[in-house]
């Protein structure tokens, strides 16, 4: 068998071809670990979570290879190929998993947002009238899981979520009680303030809290008087039973007025 010699590369050469692909690998590592640094700051302060930074560390120790692979590649034989064949991968790659790119992002745009997981949002959807309201109980790879102050849950797509307006949003109970059978204006001195404190009394024992800002009278008229306020529940979901509590101890406390009670989740 003839003898056929390999094509030799100078040692000068191939000295600095080493050099070169030592410091684009001490480089690229220098910037990923960068990188990491970051992202594990932002997942200790809360800002995406732990589930997050662990991902984007995975797509990004995948880019941190096949770059050193291909800039090797390249280095050492000096072609363009390695790009070639880097890009058509990157552009097959795009077009098959592009639904699962364009999650993957608004994924990571979700955690960068200031409304995260445990936050209370309002959502509106674009072309879709009804609002969604709830807290974010979940951020996951797809989809995003809203809670709303039933217990119910939604999962709405993380590239729809963040095409949406979101606003902040407080759940409230809106309870409205009308006293009747009031003879003088005199009795309307100081009624605000018993109101007030009966239910504070009822809300001692019961998931709310009372906002006495956004207490005020509503109406007056033929003998009656309306008082409207606002309270926070303090635990999700709101029971039906405590709203059914707070209404009876209302009723039994204010009886004396024949008091009308209308109580409203929102």
């Amino acid at each position: 068998m003839p003898y056929i010699p390999l094509p030799q590369i100078p040692s000068g050469q191939l000295m600095n071809t080493l050099i070169n692909i030592s410091l684009f690998i001490v480089v690229t590592v220098s910037i990923r670990y960068l990188v990491a640094w970051f992202v594990n700051t932002l997942a200790g302060s809360g800002v995406i979570s732990y589930s997050a930074r662990t991902l984007i560390i995975k797509v990004l120790d995948i880019l941190v290879i096949s770059a050193i692979i291909v800039v090797s590649i390249h280095l050492i034989t000096a072609s363009l190929t390695p790009y070639i064949v880097a890009t058509i991968i990157g552009v097959l790659t795009f077009v098959i998993f592009y639904y699962e790119i364009k999650e993957f992002t608004a994924f990571i745009t979700v955690h960068l947002q200031k409304f995260t997981k445990g936050a209370w949002i309002e959502i509106l959807i674009p072309r879709i009238e009804c609002a969604l309201k709830g807290r974010i109980v979940d951020v996951q790879l797809f989809n995003s899981v809203l809670e709303d102050i039933h217990g119910n849950r939604t999962y709405i797509a993380n590239s729809l979520l963040v095409n949406s307006i979101i606003r902040e949003y407080k759940p409230k109970v809106y309870v409205k009680i009308k006293l009747n059978g009031l003879n003088s204006d005199d009795e309307l001195v100081g009624l605000d303030t018993k109101i007030m404190y009966k239910v504070k009394e009822a809300s001692a024992e019961l998931p709310f809290r009372l906002e006495e800002s956004k207490t005020f009278v509503e109406s007056i008229a033929n003998g009656s008087v309306t008082f409207a306020m606002e309270l926070i529940p303090l635990s999700i979901p709101v029971r039906a039973s405590d709203i059914t509590k707070l209404a009876k101890y209302l009723i039994n406390h204010l009886r004396e007025y024949n008091p009308e009670i209308k109580v409203r989740l929102e």
